[in-house]
């Protein structure tokens, strides 16, 4: 089975990116006949002098792993409401090889991966299947389904033979659009499970691994223990660098438990994670976070935001805690360092959630998926 992976969220030669999309892709790969294509955005200056621009501009086809990734641009404009007008332009025999036709692409955002998708759809009558992510759920939250462009989301969505989401929400905001979606939430290697629950409860280590950016909402983690005076004796470990640094440092400066450890290797956040007892990342705008299956892996109780990453792939309340705002978030974080029982029922449930969260498990739903769409075309 040939498989086209259209996918703008995956590293680039210059830039490192999450890589689940080849992660999914190297598990595959041992059935399908996988090939990449970046769709780069070409802007107008002055956007084009912006970093995450500039790069894209001449960008030619790279080897990562296994797989060669070719590059095709198509023109994008300024703004939300503009951004994806002139993507036509680009013709659908640019983004494959008209003598090695796929049996299938698979798009990992509606846009504009999947409206490309959609454009072979239309002159060759490949089947896709469409991955929805935060940005794309952020675009249809904040402009709904009207105007040139929010109306090619909906045209993406309505001529899919498959739509994937990660996370509950993703799920009821597709459904409340009027489509159905199948949820497979990411995997996780099945080496990083843990099975011990010793940790010593004279020292609650809370742990936060992410860039330090806004989004993540480490402030919150801050404030909430700058503000804890009971009797437990607790730490923060913050493992990650990134623009808000300075701030968050200068936030915590008179609180001796707070620690910055900046960027650490991913063993290094392992092994972190394997000693500490709470995991907090109230970050918003996540398509899913492998860093709380990572952190559930090694047996911690975790505090996320709600509507967000794993939310409906673990039980709130029972695996895994979701606050929506700080005060409730400061409120359910003192309350859980307050009661070790708790970190350890909640730990020890969302472990054995995350052990049937692995790649082993993960995989065979997206192969379930693509022999069903291929054998119904045949047909």
């Amino acid at each position: 089975m040939k498989v086209l992976y259209i996918a703008n969220n995956i590293p680039l030669p210059k830039q490192k990116n999450n890589r689940i999309i080849l992660t999914i892709a190297e598990k595959l790969s041992l059935s399908c006949d996988i090939s990449f294509v970046f769709p780069a955005a070409i802007v107008f200056p002055p956007f084009s002098f912006m970093k995450k621009y500039k790069q894209l501009v001449n960008l030619k086809p790279w080897t990562d792993g296994d797989f060669i990734v070719k590059p095709v641009c198509y023109p994008r404009l300024p703004g939300k409401k503009l951004s994806y007008l002139l993507i036509d332009a680009v013709r659908p025999k640019h983004y494959i090889d008209e003598k090695k036709l796929p049996d299938l692409c698979h798009a990992h955002f509606i846009m504009p991966d999947g409206y490309i998708a959609y454009r072979i759809k239309q002159k060759y009558s490949t089947p896709y299947v469409v991955s929805v992510r935060a940005s794309d759920v952020r675009h249809l939250k904040t402009l709904g389904c009207k105007g040139i462009v929010s109306k090619k989301f909906i045209t993406v969505l309505k001529n899919a033979d498959k739509i994937i989401v990660h996370n509950r929400p993703q799920q009821e905001l597709i459904a409340q659009l009027g489509f159905d979606s199948v949820l497979i939430p990411h995997g996780m290697e099945s080496n990083i499970l843990n099975a011990t629950t010793k940790k010593t409860d004279a020292l609650i280590t809370i742990s936060v691994v992410a860039e330090l950016i806004r989004r993540k909402n480490i402030d919150w983690v801050i404030r909430a223990v700058k503000k804890y005076t009971d009797k437990q004796n607790i730490q923060v470990l913050i493992a990650g660098d990134g623009v808000c640094r300075d701030a968050l440092q200068q936030l915590s400066n008179d609180v001796s438990n707070i620690h910055f450890l900046g960027k650490i290797s991913h063993d290094e956040v392992l092994t972190m994670l394997e000693k500490s007892h709470i995991f907090a990342l109230p970050s918003v705008n996540e398509t899913f976070g492998l860093v709380y299956l990572e952190a559930a892996a090694k047996h911690n109780a975790v505090i996320c935001h709600r509507d967000e990453g794993v939310d409906g792939v673990f039980d709130d309340g029972k695996e895994m805690i979701f606050c929506s705002e700080y005060d409730e978030f400061e409120k359910q974080l003192d309350e859980l360092i307050m009661n070790p029982a708790q970190i350890q029922q909640l730990a020890n449930a969302a472990y054995v959630k995350v052990s049937q969260n692995t790649w082993e498990h993960i995989i065979p739903h997206y192969l379930d998926i693509y022999r069903q769409i291929t054998n119904d075309k045949k047909h």
